[in-house]
């Protein structure tokens, strides 16, 4: 999906291009947190009983949450400042 949404975005007027492949690119290590579905190798530590599910989402919550909280502390207002 990354691809087509930066192919829309350059495509849009007034978008800034490397804002919002910043913001997408961040999203994906947000979003490979968060369930045992969202990324790649997530299906094989969740599906191949390495993590069990109770720790996977325990897990994916307390990363998330990081994750999230660095997005709003430092990169939004990061992006603010090169724009």
């Amino acid at each position: 999906m990354l691809p087509v949404v930066l192919t829309v975005g350059t495509g849009m007027p007034g978008v800034d291009v490397p804002t919002l492949t910043l913001r997408c690119l961040y999203s994906l290590g947000l979003m490979g947190e968060i369930s045992p579905f969202a990324t790649g190798p997530a299906p094989m530590y969740f599906g191949g009983g390495y993590i069990g599910k109770r720790d996977f989402w325990k897990f994916g919550l307390v990363f998330g949450v990081v994750y999230f909280a660095g997005l709003i502390v430092i990169v939004y207002p990061w992006l603010e400042l090169i724009r």
